[in-house]
């Protein structure tokens, strides 16, 4: 048993050092590639945010909403996986920036959106659509004050449907 758990620790170091050089091996290929991670106690890798060169251009052109998505779950090293996207003229989802995250709390969120801001060269959004996670919508008001705050459709639906009734309403809403 004291071996597999060695080895499971040596992998998910490995995993992470290979996450870092890969990276570092990326950037040279992409001189706007940006990333950043955080380590905490233990030295152990708690947060990481990255963007591609086009990422950020897509941005540029399309970044005055920005949907915060933290509901794809967790990945086997339980970090929080989280998407900053929206969607484009032809109406294509753009993915400006992914991240992962240990803790799904108001300091993490922060640290996401203070990263992301970085990248976009200090551009916020006009807008941001969340799920209602009281914690993001702190975090945005903190990073992003002139930002308004707006819950995504899945969510609308979802509450129209519990508080409202009469299924014609809902059927209309949708």
């Amino acid at each position: 048993m004291h071996n597999e758990v060695r080895k499971q620790r040596a992998l998910q170091n490995g995993d992470v050092n290979a996450a870092l050089h890969f990276f570092d091996y990326a950037a040279r290929n992409d001189e706007k590639l940006f990333w950043r991670y955080e380590v905490a106690a233990g030295s152990r890798m708690c947060d990481i945010i990255w963007s591609d060169g086009r990422s950020q251009e897509d941005y540029e052109a399309f970044g005055d909403v920005l949907a915060f998505d933290a509901t794809f779950g967790r990945n086997k090293y339980n970090l929080s996986i989280i998407v900053l996207s929206e969607v484009n003229h032809h109406n294509q989802t753009c993915v400006f920036a992914a991240v992962m995250v240990l803790c799904e709390s108001q300091d993490s969120y922060k640290w996401v959106l203070r990263r992301f801001m970085e990248c976009m060269r200090g551009k916020a959004p006009k807008a941001v659509i969340t799920d209602g996670d009281p914690s993001m919508r702190l975090a945005i008001m903190h990073v992003f004050p002139d930002a308004h705050h707006k819950l995504c459709v899945w969510r609308l639906l979802r509450n129209a449907t519990a508080h409202v009734s009469q299924p014609c309403f809902t059927q209309l809403f949708k």
